[in-house]
């Protein structure tokens, strides 16, 4: 049976992030992925003056609308919330699709590079807190962990045992996994570590660093995360999958600014990630 997943996250019009990099990712694994736009951008924010639009009002109605027709997700993906403003209407999400089987998956949008985002505040600091809570997994990149866990951040290469501290307070906060991006352990790698309930020690998937300042990345490897994970691999082999993914999509691109800014050419990695994901 073909697996559903509800992906709310921002609709960036320029720009390959966000829902434009996460639903053909979700499409190409063989997973149907209803979108609820949480705002609407005319591009990115790594472009000057980008227009933006809350969409709160329509989400409701969206829900509204869905709430008759008896709609059932195999998992939930909550990405980039507009403000802490949205938390009610994501709260009646949940309530009307997490179901017992439903796996809900946060993405806990919040900052980078060592900086909250400027819409990022103490409400919607302690909102993602509360949804990590009840995840089945989360996936901070290295700044928004530290966010979560309170914590100063660092520039430092990370050291294993300051992940692995990093990751169990991660599940201490109720969440069943973590996924930390942007690990930068080794000099000239990068990649993502995970740890789980059901793990007796974390694992690490590195990629050779490429150059280039690629926005939706993030976004890229989530979806492609998750859609493993909806396929039935476990959290190892699924955090792999993305990286490779994710390296895939890189390789050989363009990586000048006035390229990058638009976002990694994945659509020609789509293929790959078709057949490694495949049934």
């Amino acid at each position: 049976m073909q697996r559903h997943i509800l992906v709310i996250q921002d609709l960036s019009c320029l720009g390959r992030c966000s829902l434009l990099a996460a639903l053909p990712v979700f499409n190409a694994a063989g997973i149907r992925a209803t979108p609820l736009p949480t705002a609407l951008l005319s591009s990115h924010t790594g472009f000057p003056g980008a227009a933006r639009r809350d969409l709160s009002e329509d989400m409701a109605a969206a829900l509204g609308q869905w709430e008759t027709l008896g709609l059932e997700f195999d998992a939930i993906h909550i990405g980039y919330l507009a403000g802490a403003g949205q938390l009610p209407v994501i709260e009646r999400a949940l309530g009307l699709f997490l179901g017992e089987n439903t796996r809900l998956f946060v993405d806990p949008v919040m900052g980078d590079w060592g900086r909250a985002y400027s819409y990022c505040d103490g409400a919607l600091l302690e909102g993602f807190r509360s949804l990590c809570a009840r995840a089945d997994l989360i996936l901070p990149n290295r700044t928004e962990a530290a966010l979560l866990l309170g914590e100063p951040y660092s520039k430092a290469p990370d050291r294993p045992e300051g992940l692995l501290r990093q990751l169990k307070a991660l599940l201490a906060l109720g969440a069943r996994g973590a996924v930390i991006t942007g690990s930068n352990g080794q000099s000239g790698y990068t990649g993502a570590v995970c740890l789980s309930e059901g793990m007796l020690s974390p694992r690490a998937a590195l990629t050779a660093q490429l150059p280039g300042d690629w926005p939706g990345t993030g976004d890229l490897f989530a979806a492609a995360l998750e859609a493993a994970l909806l396929k039935g691999r476990s959290l190892e082999a699924a955090c792999e999958t993305a990286v490779q993914f994710v390296a895939r999509c890189l390789q050989g691109a363009d990586a000048s600014a006035q390229t990058a800014r638009f976002g990694a050419p994945f659509e020609r990695a789509l293929p790959w990630l078709a057949l490694r994901l495949a049934d």
